[in-house]
């Protein structure tokens, strides 16, 4: 799932859900209203980066709403966690797990005229799943075969049962298709819409009339390209935007949202999300207080979730305790945050070794850690950082905050040069699976935390032929990142969308990666 702006943060992006009703939307009011007129809908929407492509295959690009538009997958994932039929009809999943049968949507074209039929299914089937660039995808490791049985039917064989299968189906990249006869990276899908033109600052989509769900209502829709969320908020104040907010699409800042709740003509929806946010420990450095648990423990400790979820997210999202939120599938169940137990952390402290007035040290090594940051991948990562540190602080663990601009920060944590970063789990439809095998697993490059335990154990859960089973393994997994403390739950992110109130039939997808548009007006 990696991207400039993944969910490490992310950084990253889906999956099961309490999280965003599809239901939680603006009220569909008159679906006529704004035609009679005979204006044209367009509907503006702000995009928080500019992108040099839109091709399911460019792991740079990171406007997930925007390829969902143009790009369909075999399933879409659901806002209760359950899959719905997009370029495939039905399905069917053997009783030993082994074999997926797909029946694909007849008469389905390219909005270049090229036919979709289960040949070309294959062929783009099979290009993501033969790129090792793309390991972290558990299907890449189990397929067998993919064969098209006839024009309309794929049967999809495996080494071992793969639980998340239809999950990572379900993802915006790499898996939706792209168009044989289209050029390397040229944006032709099946979807809703077409790339009408692509620059720097705009993006224009227009109405795929022979999509096979029907005509959108929509005759235009402009992503115009404003980096600066103050901006952002400002061009919907301005009545130059209609719609901003959403993870991947242009991040709303929970205080803007509280300041967009009382502008006339706005509308601010939020809704809970599968994501937490984290911060990590590079332990493969070969920094001796990295490696060692004591320490690791002890900044868990040392944190104070609830002064965190209440001070910096003004009271919007959740003080966090476990790795991953409850919401997700398997999930696990976290005790209540309370306040930072300083007193616990520093006599953990004391016990290992790392002892001293200020900053700690043990042998001759200064319990002192790098913390890099890019300020712009979170409104409050500046604010978090500082608060991270003084708390981190108090308990004799120093903190260095080395802010970078994106460009560098990639650099630093492609080379694993840091100590700490902030990380979001990936949420619907990707969690709690491709987050672990991604993440979790020493075999997986660049992972943020790895133990021969987990190795073990996430393979398993990822196996197991029946619910029991799972539920017991996943326990297992969550149970080992509480006890290695893999990782420091910070909070738990709400999904937040702020919308003007002449646009009609807007609803939060799924998730943060998907966003309906197809039924959606705009009024006068």
């Amino acid at each position: 799932m990696s991207s400039s702006r993944s969910r490490p943060w992310a950084v990253l992006t889906a999956g099961a859900l309490a999280l965003a009703l599809a239901g939680c939307g603006l009220d569909g009011g008159d679906a006529d209203a704004g035609e009679a007129s005979g204006d044209a809908q367009v509907l503006r929407v702000a995009l928080a980066d500019p992108e040099a492509s839109l091709s399911v295959q460019d792991y740079t690009t990171s406007s997930f709403t925007v390829l969902d538009q143009v790009f369909e997958p075999l399933v879409r994932y659901t806002a209760d966690g359950d899959f719905a039929p997009a370029l495939a009809e039905s399905w069917e999943i053997s009783d030993d797990g082994l074999t997926m049968t797909f029946a694909l949507r007849p008469g389905v074209t390219f909005t270049d005229g090229t036919p979709f039929d289960a040949d070309v299914a294959r062929a783009d089937l099979l290009r993501w799943v033969e790129d090792p660039d793309n390991g972290f995808l558990g299907l890449t490791g189990v397929t067998e075969s993919i064969e098209a049985t006839d024009d309309t039917t794929i049967t999809w064989r495996l080494s071992q049962p793969y639980h998340s299968a239809l999950n990572e189906l379900a993802l915006t990249r790499p898996v939706r298709f792209t168009s044989p006869a289209a050029a390397e990276g040229e944006p032709v899908g099946t979807g809703p819409y077409q790339v009408e033109s692509l620059d720097e600052q705009r993006i224009v989509l227009v109405p795929n009339d022979d999509w096979w769900g029907g005509t959108p209502s929509l005759d235009r829709v402009e992503f115009a390209v404003i980096p600066d969320a103050a901006a952002r908020v400002a061009a919907l104040q301005a009545d130059e935007v209609d719609v901003i907010g959403g993870e991947y699409t242009a991040p709303l800042a929970l205080e803007e949202a509280a300041a967009l709740e009382a502008t006339d003509g706005v509308q601010v929806l939020t809704a809970e999300s599968t994501t937490n946010l984290l911060l990590t420990v590079n332990a493969d450095t070969g920094n001796p207080a990295l490696a060692d648990p004591a320490v690791r423990r002890a900044m868990d400790l040392a944190l104070d979730r609830p002064g965190i979820a209440e001070g910096l997210f003004e009271g919007r999202a959740t003080a966090a305790t476990t790795v991953f939120p409850a919401n997700v599938p398997y999930g696990p169940d976290p005790e209540p945050a309370g306040a930072a137990d300083t007193a616990a952390a520093e006599e953990l402290l004391d016990q290992a070794g790392w002892t001293g007035e200020g900053v700690r040290s043990k042998d001759g090594v200064p319990l002192q850690l790098d913390l890099v940051l890019d300020p712009g991948l979170l409104p409050q990562a500046t604010a978090l950082s500082q608060v991270v540190a003084d708390q981190l602080g108090a308990v004799g663990i120093g903190v260095t905050i080395d802010r970078l601009d994106s460009t560098a920060y990639g650099t630093a944590v492609s080379a694993r040069d840091f100590d700490l970063r902030f990380y979001a789990t990936y949420g619907a439809p990707y969690d709690p699976y491709s987050t672990l095998t991604a993440n979790f697993r020493s075999v997986q490059e660049g992972h943020l935390f790895a133990s021969p335990e987990l190795d073990e154990q996430i393979p398993v859960a990822l196996a197991a032929a029946d619910e029991e089973s799972r539920q017991a393994a996943f326990d297992a997994i969550w149970t080992t990142l509480a006890e290695q403390t893999a990782a420091v739950p910070l909070v738990q992110l709400p999904r937040q969308w702020a919308v003007r109130d002449t646009v009609r039939g807007f609803e939060l997808g799924a998730t943060e990666y998907d966003l309906p548009l197809t039924d959606v007006t705009v009024t006068g």
